[in-house]
């Protein structure tokens, strides 16, 4: 797989030279390294890793995606927002980046924006659990509470854990009335 992605930007950096000096090979070098960081919870090196690999000049969008998590990680939803922009950009069939961000939306309080995600990842994978349990939260912090009913029945009969979804429901719920 990796070596697939560095014939990949091989290829590309054959029409597009890197800007900083990167080879197709240190800009997924930098990638892998931000990915592995990012999975130890090291949200701002990951970060760091990213830019690097992005600067590079190589448009991919699983490295605007992952620092945009990173991003969002550390509570910076609006470059989060940015970053998943950027990924729906390249890759707009992608549901994991609606999800995404979606999520960041909807810490930012923007949840017409973040339904139209969730729902837009639902559109894409229609079995997508983890995108209608969070679209039922936001229906709950809505007050829809037929919409709210109604996907959480989806999520649950797509592998969420029942008792899971009733704690994210009150969270968000209770986030709401601060």
């Amino acid at each position: 797989m990796l070596g697939h992605m560095i014939q990949r930007l091989h290829r590309l950096f054959e029409r597009r030279p890197p800007q900083h000096g990167l080879d197709p090979t240190q800009a997924m070098e930098r990638y892998e390294r931000g990915m592995a960081l990012f999975d130890d919870g090291k949200w701002s090196d990951a970060e760091r890793e990213f830019t690097s690999a992005i600067m590079s000049s190589i448009p991919i969008a699983g490295m605007y995606h992952h620092r945009g998590s990173a991003f969002a990680e550390q509570g910076k939803q609006l470059e989060a927002v940015a970053d998943y922009d950027a990924a729906v950009r390249l890759l707009p069939d992608y549901p994991d980046i609606y999800l995404d961000r979606g999520n960041s939306y909807h810490a930012l309080g923007r949840d017409e924006n973040a339904l139209k995600d969730y729902s837009e990842a639902i559109r894409l994978r229609s079995n997508y659990a983890e995108a209608y349990a969070n679209r039922a939260a936001v229906y709950a912090a809505l007050g829809d509470d037929e919409a709210s009913r109604r996907d959480t029945y989806e999520a649950t009969a797509r592998g969420i854990d029942p008792a899971a979804l009733e704690a994210l429901l009150e969270e968000t719920i209770k986030a709401r009335r601060k």
